[in-house]
């Protein structure tokens, strides 16, 4: 699992020298292996095809941003898993019964995050209720516990009044953390061959990574307690640059601590481990704080 996560936002010419990503003349580079991400967040910058090639077969995940700043395009692997037709035929296999469960698991991790989430800002009040939700959700969540959750979630987070459909600087925290995360999520569950846009709840055919959106939910609320740290303002893109420090953040992991880039490549692995019957969880990730994690 790689380790070093690295954010682009001047114009560069990045290439691979004697196996080290060298991301300035004259700077010493990162070896390849141990890279998770490269985030490039400027259009002047120029990635040799050669350090392509070798961040996909370290399994890095390589995302690019438009002129406005947001991620846009992720390279993808297009062989990297040699068994691509047995995990689709897996994933169209999967029972109704599993399918509901894996659907409950992932909503009752979401809302036990969020009520973390509001007890790190001493909510503990809000917290309560959120934990008694996730509670209550069952199999699918027909209830729909989760749209209850939001309602109470983001105004104690964010102030009463606050909506995810405001356009407001909040916001554009949030959406740009999220496509950093789903960006993420999108290679690692490509480079173990399942089909994106076969989703387990999410199912809108015009969107090629469903499968992707379904499997960020227990992210989010990482996403939203960093966000929530940084001072009100306009996203821009010196406030883009610190939002991708979340990909460093130490979670939880399955009883381990790891950093928020490798608890998806774990989660990644767990969801293929489930598909094949092999296990009845997933490893999702739990906020532990806002600390960086550091590597032994």
């Amino acid at each position: 699992m790689g380790f070093i996560n690295i954010f682009i936002g001047s114009e560069e010419n990045v290439r691979v020298k004697e196996g080290k990503l060298v991301v300035r003349e004259g700077r010493e580079g990162f070896p390849v292996e141990d890279i998770g991400c490269v985030m490039v967040d400027n259009l002047r910058t120029n990635v040799s095809v050669y350090a392509l090639n070798e961040l996909a077969k370290a399994g890095a995940a390589v995302i690019f941003c438009d002129e406005k700043h947001t991620p846009y395009t992720c390279l993808l692997p297009h062989s990297g898993y040699y068994r691509r037709l047995a995990v689709l035929e897996l994933q169209s296999a999967l029972s109704k019964p599993r399918k509901k469960r894996l659907w409950q698991m992932i909503v009752r991790r979401k809302l036990e995050g969020q009520a973390a989430c509001l007890r790190f800002y001493g909510k503990g009040e809000e917290a309560k209720k959120l934990e008694a939700l996730s509670a209550q959700v069952n199999s699918n969540d027909p209830d729909n516990r989760e749209a209850e959750g939001a309602r109470l979630y983001f105004p104690a987070l964010f102030g009463e009044g606050f909506t995810r459909g405001e356009d407001n600087g909040v916001n554009g925290m949030l959406n740009y953390g999220y496509a950093i995360v789903r960006s993420l999520i999108a290679r690692h569950l490509c480079a173990r061959g399942f089909e994106c846009a076969y989703g387990i709840f999410h199912k809108n055919q015009l969107n090629a990574f469903n499968l992707a959106d379904d499997m960020i939910e227990p992210f989010r609320p990482v996403v939203d307690c960093f966000a929530a740290s940084l001072p009100p303002g306009e996203t821009n893109p010196s406030r883009k640059r610190e939002l991708f420090r979340v990909v460093n953040l130490s979670v939880d992991s399955g009883g381990q601590m790891h950093s928020l880039s490798n608890a998806v490549e774990r989660m990644a692995e767990s969801l293929l481990s489930y598909y094949k019957g092999e296990r009845d969880d997933l490893v999702m990730p739990a906020l532990a704080g806002l600390k960086e994690h550091l590597y032994e």
